[in-house]
């Protein structure tokens, strides 16, 4: 997977790029950090990214996705993480959801999902880690 960490190894670069990277915190919890456009083309990848981090192989309560890097999310991106976020919740877990400034968030405002998952807003650059 790719690190959309910036400086790192597979480091985006223009907005219309895309990267993943799912991290490990001990044995109960996971980060997936989205970076880029997440759109239907992107789907499969983020689809495998959040069954790694949640599906029934993997015992994390508490999974966090990041999309502070995010420029662009469709509806299918949508769908996927109200879906991760109602098996999270169907096992006693959490999902949590980052954005930032560049997060497109009339994404999550028009469809509703910002009232049906945890999403919290950081104010930091993600790439200056």
């Amino acid at each position: 997977m790719k690190n959309p960490r910036n400086g790192a190894q597979g480091a985006i670069g223009p907005a219309h790029d895309f990267a993943l990277a799912l991290e490990r915190h001990g044995n109960r919890a996971a980060t997936l950090v989205l970076a880029g456009e997440l759109d239907l083309y992107r789907a499969p990848e983020i689809e495998a990214a959040l069954t790694a981090a949640i599906g029934p192989e993997s015992d994390s309560d508490r999974v966090t996705v990041d999309l502070r890097s995010v420029t662009f999310i469709d509806s299918t991106t949508l769908a996927l993480l109200l879906a991760a976020g109602r098996r999270q919740h169907a096992r006693r877990g959490e999902l949590l959801v980052l954005v930032g400034p560049q997060t497109p968030m009339t994404a999550f405002e028009v469809t509703g999902f910002d009232r049906l998952l945890t999403i919290t807003r950081i104010d930091d650059d993600p790439t200056e880690t």
